[in-house]
């Protein structure tokens, strides 16, 4: 009797395998949903990226059916432990930086030693249940693998119809990458917002588009985005500002720049049952320039970010982060331009050289030494590292100890997430309701670690330091997350945090200058990114960094703040050009879309000059167009 095609190619299959492929299929849309629902507050989102993510899990479920049938159950159970282990990723992620994880931050894997109490933060207990299908499909895989001499060979009609069939539930993610594409043109080269885009295309999706982009820049030619002499165009072709208000007010003076882990502005001039939080940083805005406007500008990196903005004035990296992926560029940089005026540069942080890969990047900032915990005495630890008494301690007579004029560069460790530092170890803070709160245990971190600022000024006072120096003090990036909102609204008195407006102001960072007799004071209340507070000490001291994309903010008719994701934001608003949308941050009132176009050009002109420089090492040419 003849056999009909279909009975042929059904034999090819067998029950077993393609239920486990169900299963797993099943599974892995739950696990995604899950992960869309987190990031929805609540909704499973668009139904066509539900279908999307849905037929994408079915497809990657049945890849182990084109094994060789020893490796199946194998392939069955690799395929949900990996993707399992990304959604948890991503849940982190989310919970710490508001953000999804990027295949690219896997070369920044050599940090998570140092991070694991913050990780172990993160974890909830629910994030169990992300595995709890093991024990449906584990004990099915075994079954399975015992039998595995009994399973349909693989022929190229078997690989055909697992081809098709994943191919056909391929479609609706095909669909939703084009209309995406239609709408927000660039964003998934860019990923100007990884969970927008995840958002748009679906979580797994968002993740092969990931990989895809990834291994593109990878095997594409090294192309820098603009070309040289479009860079150089540019330069040429930018406003040069005629006022030096203030230029040179501190020539000759040493620089002392202080970069607070997680340190926010909302801390300063506000108290806890009648104790000030930060009674030394109040100090110093008193009594120096307060820059009450400024905002953070980091991205992947954070830290590293913070660093990279300040001391070169770029932009962070498109993608990764430069600490780690262009260490080997030149620079110039806070320290290259005090250098050529006889400075001795240093920097002075409590961690391992090799984090955040500072021990190659700081030579490319143009710093003569790098003093890291192996240099240090690391008798005091709180968090990642040497505590930020033992630290500060030990700094001054470093820089006591320093040839004149000289650059010093310092990092602290010890407010850093999650904030979970010994009671014995800070001085007290009457929390009443706060206690034992996420914002409670940060209002302690914050204000050991200004007590710590205030021991360190009394003691360069003490030394003469402080009068022949000019001392800032900036916050490298926020410290609270979404999930502190609520605390937060009620600590502040306002009504809601959600509000995308009041959220952005909440995470402000402080910026504070003193300078020596304390020759200039008062407020500042121009929109402020941390690009700009490179120029802006360079003037104070008389130098220049001629390819700093911030302004000089002493002689800055208007702020201008441009973030990594495309937004920007002035004195006035806040744009959004991916969501068409703009916010009045007077007002925090929702508007459309109407801003002048050289407003968007400027900002796009920024990040991309930028970006070339960085991709293409253009420093060196860009400096000999200028000689």
């Amino acid at each position: 009797m003849r056999v009909s095609p279909w009975k042929n190619l059904c034999r090819r299959f067998d029950g077993a395998e393609m239920a486990l492929a169900g299963i797993l299929a099943v599974s892995i849309s739950q696990k995604f949903m899950h992960l869309n629902h987190v990031m929805m507050k609540g909704s499973l989102g668009n139904p066509l990226t539900l279908l999307a993510f849905m037929g994408t899990s079915a497809a990657l479920a049945v890849m182990p059916l084109l094994l060789p049938r020893k490796f199946r159950a194998a392939g069955f159970v690799f395929v949900d432990f990996w993707l399992t282990v990304l959604v948890w990723t991503d849940l982190l992620s989310l919970r710490y930086y508001s953000d999804l994880f990027s295949l690219r931050n896997l070369g920044l894997g050599t940090q998570l030693s140092a991070v694991k109490d913050a990780v172990a933060a993160l974890m909830e207990p629910g994030d169990a249940l992300l595995w709890a299908d093991f024990l449906v499909i584990l004990p099915l895989a075994v079954r399975l693998h015992k039998r595995s001499k009994a399973l349909p060979g693989l022929d190229w009609k078997r690989t055909a119809a697992v081809g098709a069939l994943a191919v056909f539930l391929l479609v609706p993610f095909g669909v939703r990458i084009d209309r995406f594409g239609k709408t927000c043109p660039g964003a998934l080269a860019s990923m100007w917002d990884r969970p927008a885009v995840a958002l748009s295309i679906g979580s797994i999706n968002y993740h092969l588009v990931d990989l895809a982009t990834l291994v593109t820049d990878r095997f594409r030619p090294a192309r820098s985005g603009l070309g040289l002499d479009e860079v150089l165009g540019w330069f040429q072709d930018r406003p040069g500002g005629t006022a030096h208000l203030h230029h040179g007010v501190a020539a000759g003076k040493n620089l002392i720049v202080i970069q607070v882990e997680a340190l926010q502005s909302f801390v300063l001039g506000r108290s806890v049952g009648g104790v000030e939080i930060t009674p030394n940083l109040n100090r110093l805005a008193r009594h120096g320039l307060n820059f009450q406007e400024t905002y953070h500008q980091t991205a992947m990196g954070n830290s590293a970010d913070a660093e990279f903005l300040v001391n070169t004035g770029l932009f962070p990296a498109p993608s990764g982060v430069a600490y780690t992926r262009y260490a080997g560029n030149e620079f110039n940089s806070i320290a290259s331009a005090l250098k050529a005026k006889g400075y001795a540069t240093l920097a002075l942080h409590g961690d391992r050289p090799g984090f955040w890969n500072r021990a190659r990047m700081y030579p490319s900032l143009s710093f003569d030494r790098f003093v890291s915990n192996h240099d240090f005495k690391v008798d005091s630890v709180i968090g990642l590292g040497l505590s930020d008494a033992s630290f500060f301690r030990q700094s001054l007579p470093i820089l006591k100890a320093q040839k004149e004029p000289f650059y010093a560069f310092l990092i602290t460790l010890s407010s850093h997430y999650p904030f979970n530092m010994d009671l014995d170890k800070i001085p007290p803070l009457p929390l009443g309701d706060l206690a034992g709160t996420e914002l409670g245990n940060y209002l302690r971190c914050i204000h050991y670690a200004d007590a710590q600022i205030g021991a360190f000024v009394a003691g360069l006072r003490r030394e003469g330091l402080l009068e022949r120096s000019v001392l800032a003090v900036y916050g490298d990036h926020p410290g609270l997350t979404v999930g502190d909102r609520p605390d937060l609204a009620r600590f502040l008195g306002v009504g809601d945090l959600t509000d995308p407006v009041a959220w952005k102001k909440a995470q402000k960072i402080p910026f504070i200058v003193r300078l020596p007799r304390e020759r200039l004071r008062g407020k500042v209340t121009l929109a402020t990114g941390q690009i700009d507070i490179g120029p802006t000490l360079g003037n104070l001291l008389g130098t220049d960094l001629p390819t700093a994309f911030g302004q000089d903010l002493l002689n800055a008719g208007s702020g201008f703040v441009v973030f990594r994701n495309g937004s920007f934001l002035d004195d006035e608003t806040w744009v959004l050009p991916d969501q068409d949308l703009a916010y009045d941050l007077r007002t925090g009132t929702r508007q459309s879309l109407s801003v002048p176009r050289e407003g968007l050009e400027k900002a796009r002109e920024k990040l991309s000059v930028s970006d070339a420089i960085l991709k293409g090492n253009l420093i060196p040419k860009v400096n000999a167009s200028f000689q």
